[in-house]
């Protein structure tokens, strides 16, 4: 009898293994490698927690020295590249997490040492000055520029002639979109560019209320305001992908909060309370209309690509990462590049703090699958075959 149990439980084991090897991949959780850019075990010690990527997994983040000061950085898992610091002569300290193109291309914000601010370019080399405080038009910027693949920055500048702009320029004449001074809107929030030189902000209106609007100096188009039935408020500011889908998250009229993809007509539900019933933080869409986005939910928190918590996961609080747990998990409205990596801030439960990537594991297609499930399927049969039991007497 030992015998044929033992003969049933290989049977059996082998049953089990093609089982879930063949179940389809939208039941099965996505895996990620992760990649650590830079952490605190090296000669910097302060990370910025809003790291942006580009379309060839180029990180950019903001961080302090260890010896005093800050600088804007970029690096893939190797080493790092200086694109501004506060070492040289010409910066004293440094806004936002920096925006990357595909050129690989930094814009960002920072204070001058010889007085003002401004908003810069840099790949390494000398910077290019986008916009500063100390000619016409401008007195100070917003913290979070966003750079396009053509070179175009996009910008919020508070104007010597009163009230804030949505602005664009790339080193030359510098074009203001929108302004609080002309009818229509009172104010503005850091904006997204795309590759058309469509920009994606929060603005509020003159008329009261507030939304999320695209346009390029002409006529907006509304995505959603707290006018309708719908959204009572917006969560951060939007971010836009190539095709003009503009990703982002509001509370609603009714309750709770989501995050939601728009174009102008009907809203797109990405995810809602009913599966992260503590609400959301920061998100990025990419080109396929994919987002990531961070979600609370009973009491712990994580970047998720879709409603499902559990399959729609890439790392929560509590989960390994680079030989300890995470403990706090940050994204950015540029951090999700249309191959699905993931730029992230993670601090870790070993004191470790800094900045990673997260590379999708691509699922094996179907036809391996169904491959895998004929072999064990053939073992199965010639282990039928080959295996003799004899029946005690």
């Amino acid at each position: 009898m030992k015998s044929r149990i033992a003969h049933s439980y290989c049977l059996n084991a082998l049953v089990a293994a093609s089982v879930v090897f063949i179940l389809p991949a939208a039941a099965r959780a996505a895996m990620y490698n992760f990649v650590l850019i830079a952490d605190n075990t090296g000669p910097l010690n302060s990370f910025n927690q809003q790291p942006s990527i580009n379309t060839a997994g180029t990180v950019a983040f903001r961080a302090s020295f260890d010896a005093g000061g800050s600088g804007i950085f970029t690096g893939s898992g190797g080493a790092l590249t200086t694109i501004a610091d506060t070492n040289a002569l010409t910066f004293s300290s440094f806004g936002g997490g920096g925006s990357i193109n595909s050129a690989g291309t930094v814009a960002f914000n920072a204070s001058l040492n010889a007085g003002g601010s401004g908003i810069f370019t840099g790949s390494g080399g000398a910077t290019t000055t986008i916009a500063d405080s100390n000619s016409p038009t401008f007195f100070s910027f917003g913290i979070s520029p966003s750079i396009n693949s053509a070179g175009t920055v996009a910008f919020r500048g508070n104007l010597d002639a009163g009230g804030r702009g949505i602005a664009t320029g790339s080193g030359g004449p510098v074009t203001i979109l929108y302004n609080s001074n002309d009818p229509t809107f009172s104010d503005f929030r850091d904006p997204s560019i795309n590759g058309s030189g469509i920009v994606a902000f929060r603005g509020n209106l003159d008329a009261g209320g507030s939304g999320i609007f695209t346009g390029s100096g002409g006529p907006t188009t509304t995505i959603a305001d707290t006018n309708g039935l719908t959204f009572s408020s917006f969560i951060n500011d939007p971010s836009i992908n190539s095709s003009g889908t503009v990703g982002f998250g509001a509370d609603l009229d009714a309750g709770g909060s989501g995050i939601f993809t728009g174009s102008g007509g009907p809203t797109t539900t990405i995810a809602d309370e009913s599966s992260f019933d503590e609400g959301f933080d920061y998100y990025s869409i990419n080109s396929g209309g994919v987002m990531a986005f961070v979600g609370f939910y009973s009491g712990e928190y994580g970047i998720f690509t879709g409603p499902d918590s559990v399959a729609d996961k890439v790392i929560a609080t509590g989960d390994l990462l680079a030989g300890s747990t995470t403990t706090n998990v940050y994204i950015y409205e540029e951090g999700l590049n249309d191959s699905g990596q993931i730029a992230f801030y993670a601090v870790l439960a070993d004191g470790r703090r800094g900045v990673f990537r997260a590379d999708p594991v691509p699922l094996p297609e179907p036809s391996s699958v169904t491959l895998f499930a004929i072999g064990i399927g053939v073992l199965l049969v010639a282990a039928r075959r080959r295996l003799k039991v004899v029946s005690p007497t």
